[in-house]
């Protein structure tokens, strides 16, 4: 398999969306509920995003793209936090790249990427909800590294003669 290639610029935080791939499908009943039944797993992500570039970024954006619709069945890497944290995906531009607007030497630019899902981790998932069942504050199980730097060491630092 060919190498991808590697989008440049990382996409702004603040004009960021992630429509999460669905696997489960709902078929509305007449009356009641919908029936739920569970679909392919790893269905791919909807994400909008954006840059603020100046010429040569904008210039780069719109080669980038081109040079994906020479071939694009081929997909492309692009830096974006979708699961936890800043990480490689495989992206494909689901719209062209759009112009929204252009202030002096400012471009903002955005599109809409097809990006595939990375493999979860279902044990850790598990885990994590089963935590939650508990009532245990998930932001203490998580970030011990807070209750001691602020809790635990001045504690012990007034115990300690100087």
């Amino acid at each position: 398999m060919p190498e991808l290639n590697r989008l440049a610029y990382c996409v702004q935080q603040s004009g960021y969306t992630v429509n999460f791939g669905n696997d489960v499908i709902a078929q509305n009943l007449d009356g009641g509920p919908s029936r739920y039944r569970r679909d392919i797993r790893r269905n791919s992500h909807l994400v909008s995003v954006s840059w603020v570039v100046k010429l040569r970024g904008y210039q780069y954006l719109t080669a980038f793209h081109r040079v994906w619709m020479r071939n694009p069945s081929q997909p492309f890497l692009a830096k974006l936090i979708i699961d936890d944290e800043l990480k490689d995906y495989e992206c494909f531009f689901k719209s062209a790249i759009q112009l929204n607007s252009k202030n002096g030497p400012v471009y903002q630019v955005s599109a809409q990427l097809e990006v595939k899902a990375l493999i979860a981790d279902d044990v850790f998932d598990e885990l994590l909800v089963e935590v939650g069942n508990q009532s245990i504050d998930l932001g203490e199980l998580m970030d011990p590294l807070e209750e001691l730097v602020n809790v635990d060491l001045p504690n012990a630092l007034e115990n300690v003669n100087v």
